[in-house]
């Protein structure tokens, strides 16, 4: 790859790959120490504002219906976490133009629409139990960092590494135009000297 690609290309796109991948991590860390806290709290707030139900309830049922909670937003922070690291591992993949293919779908899935759908197991068990849905705002649910590292760190790193991708497939595809002319002229001139 190093030797079709400019090595100042080269070069920047190491270190976006790197800030990408720091600003991932800071996105994955929040995600696994303050996602299900926030869950939590928004299944508390659901199961509170509906107290004729909540009565309804024996104790016992109500740490029973927690516990399960707990149970189900520890299962989706798990799951959206290990997808989040699969997804950073593929940017460490050595070949461009099979990255350049990926990335717009990693990008899709580093948003808060798709943090927040990880709401939906937990939601349709409020829903079993007669409670309303538990939503998640918008990132600052989690914290102020995590919001400021997902809505203004990330994007313009993804951008800027996808761009540069872009470019060093561009010159990859160029390169490998041009090397099946090399090898046919190579083929006629070992025939031409026959």
């Amino acid at each position: 790859m190093a030797d079709t690609i400019d090595p100042g290309l080269v070069r920047d796109l190491q270190d976006a790959k790197a800030a990408l991948a720091r600003h991932g991590i800071v996105i994955i860390r929040a995600i696994e120490n303050d996602l299900e806290p926030a869950m939590i709290m928004g299944a508390k707030s659901s199961i509170a504002s509906k107290p004729d139900r909540l009565k309804e309830l024996g104790e016992s049922d109500l740490d029973s219906l927690l516990d399960e909670l707990h149970s189900i937003s520890k299962d989706s922070v798990d799951e959206l976490s290990k997808l989040y690291v699969r997804l950073l591992a593929k940017l460490g993949e050595e070949y461009v133009g099979d990255l350049a293919k990926e990335l717009d779908g990693i990008g899709e899935l580093f948003t808060w629409d798709r943090i927040a759908r990880s709401t939906a197991s937990m939601n349709s068990r409020l829903k079993e139990a007669g409670f309303p849905s538990a939503e998640l705002e918008g990132p600052e649910n989690l914290s102020e960092s995590f919001a400021l590292e997902l809505n203004e760190r990330w994007p313009p790193a993804f951008s800027r590494f996808k761009g540069l991708v872009d470019e060093a497939s561009r010159q990859l595809e160029a390169a490998e135009k041009l090397r099946p002319k090399a090898d046919s002229k190579k083929g006629d001139r070992a025939r031409g000297s026959r």
